[in-house]
């Protein structure tokens, strides 16, 4: 089926973390199975790098809707 996909700018200052919530980035498939909606990171981010607020410090290249509802996945700013 169709995917849609919402996303807001997301900024962050130097040296800091931001959230990436469901305000900020969201893709909706029809289904109800966020866990299945799967986020790539084909380029990573020039100033800084996704990562798992378990992991710090450790960069990402994957992470799921359902990671972003559950509010653990982020951006550092370095």
């Amino acid at each position: 089926g169709d995917i849609a996909v919402f996303r807001k700018p997301l900024r962050v200052p130097k040296g800091h973390r931001g959230y990436i919530t469901t305000n900020v980035l969201l893709a909706l498939d029809g289904t109800d199975k966020p866990e299945e909606l799967l986020y790539v990171i084909t380029s990573p981010p020039q100033y800084g790098q996704i990562e798992y607020i378990s992991y710090p410090g450790i960069p990402i290249t994957s992470f799921s809707q359902m990671d972003i509802a559950r509010q653990i996945v982020c951006y550092v700013h370095n």
